[in-house]
Formats: structure tokens, C-alpha cells, sequence
């Protein structure tokens, strides 16, 4: 009994994983996956600018957010004009357990409660004078001057 007992402990306080995942423009498939079981970042951005140096991964930024990683461009190389009258914009938001927080990184604590952190290359959309949409996912509408080489 006593060791079914030290068994069920072990059970219910066994630490949960934390998983942060990089998604690139052109494909669902992550470019990055690593699971944390404890970590001493306070924010999302401490948590995701030391996982970047761990795997050295190439990026720029710091914890209030990425202005690349991967080597996805920046500034007007990211910018797509489909028209005289619509654009769309890319650059890297993040959702945590697939909800995507109004507020910098560096303003999103961690804590246990946090299943999943996913970067994601996103893009906001411009049509006639309105931006119509924010961080949506590039890799759904694989923009040709990113995936096809």
C-alpha cells in the first residue's frame, strides 16, 4: 500500500511540459520544438529569446518581441503589395494555449498553467485605406515570395 501510495504522489505531482514551437511562412510543420519542464524566465519573451540562443536558432529581437527568426525577412522585404489598394504585412506573433494575448512578450507571465507557446510568422492584411486583420498565420496562404523558390 505504501508504495502504491509514494506511486499515485509521484503521479499527481509529476511536472507537466511546457512546449514552445517556432511555425515558419510556408508550412504548419514547426521549424522548432522544445519542451521546458521548469525554467527561471518570468515572460514569454525570456522564455522564448533563451530557447532561440539554446538551439542558436538565427533571429533578432529581445523579449519585447522577434523582429526575425529563421532568417524571415524584415522591414519592406516583408511586405507583399498585392495591389495599388491592398498589402499584406508579415512579421512574428505568438499565441499561448492557441490563444493569441493582446500584450508584448515580455508582458505574458509564465506560469504552470501554460501548456503551449507557438511562434508564428503571421501577416496583418490592408485592403482600401483599412488594416482588416492581424496575425493571421502566413503558412495558410503560403505567400509565393516566401515558399516558392
Amino acid at each position: 500500500m505504501k508504495k502504491f501510495f509514494v506511486l499515485l504522489v509521484l503521479l499527481v505531482f509529476e511536472a507537466k511540459a511546457l512546449t514552445i514551437e517556432f511555425l515558419g511562412p510556408c508550412s504548419q510543420k514547426p521549424l522548432l520544438t522544445s519542451q521546458v519542464k521548469s525554467t527561471t524566465a518570468k515572460s514569454v519573451g525570456e522564455l522564448t529569446i533563451a530557447t532561440l540562443e539554446r538551439f542558436r536558432a538565427p533571429h533578432a529581437g529581445n523579449t519585447r518581441g522577434l523582429n526575425t527568426a529563421f532568417n524571415t525577412p524584415i522591414g519592406l522585404d516583408a511586405m507583399e503589395v498585392i495591389s495599388d489598394y491592398e498589402m499584406r504585412s508579415y512579421g512574428w506573433c505568438y499565441s499561448v494555449d492557441n490563444a493569441i494575448p493582446e500584450v508584448f512578450p515580455d508582458e505574458f507571465p509564465i506560469s504552470n498553467k501554460i501548456q503551449k507557446i507557438t511562434w508564428f510568422y503571421g501577416y496583418a492584411h490592408y485592403y482600401k485605406g483599412e488594416w482588416l486583420s492581424q496575425c493571421e498565420p502566413a503558412w495558410e496562404i503560403r505567400p509565393a515570395f516566401l515558399c516558392i523558390k
